[in-house]
């Protein structure tokens, strides 16, 4: 699978902070201050998986893979994965908890993201100008 070396460095990096802020989240270590914020949790979810699937999908050059007729980016539905997962693990954790609108946020935001990564334009190419 070719990758875009720029965009895969990013999307590596940005997957190990996604996963310092989880394990911060895990060890209960992230100021309380936040929680100030109405909704922050969800927003945060948007945000973060959603930019993790827009780097992911950009790193693998918008690979796509056909599903029952469907063309499906490849990168978002592993990470979805592992959303799925990572948010299921937290009914076990004394600091964390299931919550359905944490995973609705994380998937609104892998769509929303993957739909703005496929508005980019590839390295390269160029529009003819009347």
């Amino acid at each position: 699978m070719k990758t875009n070396r720029t965009w895969a460095i990013a999307f590596w990096f940005y997957i190990g902070i996604i996963l310092s802020i989880s394990m911060s989240a895990y060890l209960k270590i992230i100021p309380n201050e936040i929680e100030r914020f109405p909704y922050y949790d969800t927003i945060l979810h948007f945000l973060l998986i959603g930019f993790s699937a827009f780097l992911g999908h950009l790193a693998f050059n918008k690979r796509k893979i056909d599903i029952l007729n469907f063309s499906l980016p490849l990168v978002p539905i592993i990470i979805s994965f592992f959303v799925l997962i990572e948010e299921c693990l937290q009914m076990f954790s004394p600091h964390r908890s299931f919550d359905l609108v944490d995973l609705a946020a994380d998937f609104c935001g892998m769509v929303v993201f993957t739909l703005l990564a496929e508005m980019v334009k590839p390295k390269g190419s160029s529009e003819k100008k009347l």
